[in-house]
């Protein structure tokens, strides 16, 4: 409907109250999907609920995130596939499952590699981190949104662990990261990579006799229930990371894309940072209460054992990881 002049104003006043009312256009909505292998109660996933709420603030509603944990979609190899296919929107992954594209990115599961958190901060956040993202991009088509933590790992066993050697010939489960399956047999253990989910009834069943991660993945997952021993190695830190598909990144709108940056940065390298620091230290004390814990393992006994694991890692991933891991080094 066209309207002139002459008939705007042979309308009047009345005339234009009763005129046709044309909507102003509204924003189509946008829906994505978040998924995670990750239990409910567990840091990761209250900070992707953090990260959905604010992109939808942020958005005045246009944009709502369907979180889907506990690997209902996804388990943590899948979703980085999925990613960097662009069936999945956004997920919790890591550099070691990148690693199975591209083994240089495995740099960070390097045992001992790293002192302590604020260590990991700088090479987080610094120019070693925006490398890192960078190389991700150009070589796999994953947009890290924000690299992240999830803390230092330690082992949870049926058997308890003094020294290194106390891990030989079991059967211990590791994520399907080839660093951390090479690991486990210079450790002299029988490597099984099974999905997260999967472990506390493996270790009921007996499929496996023990397997490592962040403290605070212990408590959540109950584990200890039917694994008694605890022991604080330290040995990888465990980096986790909002990680979102380019091709889906690339198809939003701008002003959508700058909220989603914006509210992973936050929900991740801050929030999720801090509250990790303290629900790690927590989740420790509170394992030394239902388990038989040992904080002070014979550390030496594990490093002896891990020259001949960086060597073939460096010689699998190239000079790449080479530079990432000397990078680190020097930023120690």
């Amino acid at each position: 409907m066209i309207i002139t002049r002459r008939k705007l104003l042979g309308y009047g006043a009345a005339g234009v109250l009763a005129m046709p009312y044309v909507a102003k256009a509204q924003a189509q909505p946008i829906r994505l999907v978040f998924s995670h292998h990750i239990p409910t109660n567990h840091l990761a996933h209250r900070t992707a609920e953090r990260f959905a709420a604010d992109v939808n603030k942020g958005t005045n509603g246009q944009v709502t995130i369907d979180i889907r944990p506990a690997s209902q979609l996804f388990n943590l190899r899948t979703s980085a596939e999925a990613l960097q296919l662009g069936t999945l929107d956004f997920a919790w992954t890591d550099l070691g499952t990148l690693a199975n594209w591209q083994p240089q990115f495995g740099f960070t599961s390097v045992p001992f590699l790293f002192n302590d958190y604020d260590h990991v901060k700088k090479v987080l956040y610094g120019q070693i981190g925006q490398q890192i993202v960078a190389d991700v991009k150009s070589t796999l088509g994953v947009d890290i949104l924000c690299l992240g933590a999830s803390g230092f790992r330690i082992f949870c066993s049926k058997k308890e662990i003094k020294s290194a050697d106390d891990l030989r010939g079991i059967k211990l489960r590791v994520p399907e990261i080839p660093v951390y399956v090479e690991m486990a047999r210079a450790l002299g253990t029988n490597p099984t990579p099974i999905p997260a989910g999967e472990i506390y009834t493996a270790l009921q069943t007996g499929v496996i006799d023990g397997f490592e991660g962040p403290a605070d993945f212990v408590q959540t997952g109950k584990q200890y229930e039917v694994a008694k021993f605890v022991t604080r190695t330290h040995h990888i830190f465990t980096e986790v990371s909002m990680m979102g598909s380019v091709k889906k990144m690339a198809s939003l709108p701008a002003n959508v894309q700058k909220v989603i940056r914006e509210a992973a940065v936050d929900a991740t390298s801050k929030w999720m940072w801090e509250t990790n620091l303290k629900e790690q230290t927590d989740a420790w004390t509170d394992l030394t209460t239902k388990a038989t814990a040992n904080a002070s393992p014979n550390i030496p006994s594990f490093r002896s054992k891990m020259g001949p694991v960086i060597d073939s890692f460096v010689a699998k991933a190239g000079p790449k990881a080479k530079a990432y891991i000397e990078a680190v080094q020097k930023a120690a």
